[in-house]
């Protein structure tokens, strides 16, 4: 069930948020995780999954666990995401 929703993966190290300054950056290579490193952060706790679609969405099915953040409220939630202390694993499909 999980793997369906990690379409689209990114990972940002929360000690210094990756800066992103265009959108051809977030087709980056470097912003993106494969499964089995996502599984092995994912059992082992060691990520915070948020979840940027909306919450209709969200509220139909989502990873266990995945908080839920809609993509328009991340800049305004990011220090609140910073603060969980864990790089970010977040997904949209």
């Amino acid at each position: 069930m999980i793997r369906r929703f990690l379409a689209v993966g990114v990972l940002l190290a929360l000690a210094g948020a990756v800066p992103v300054r265009a959108q051809d950056e977030l087709a980056s290579p470097a912003l993106r995780i494969d499964w089995p490193t996502f599984r092995k952060l994912y059992d082992a706790h060691k990520v915070l999954v948020v979840d940027v679609r909306d919450t209709a969405s969200y509220d139909a099915g989502h990873i266990p666990g995945a908080m839920s953040v809609p993509l328009n409220d991340v800049e305004r939630r990011a220090g609140e995401l910073k603060k969980r202390g864990k790089p970010i694993v977040v997904y949209c499909a």
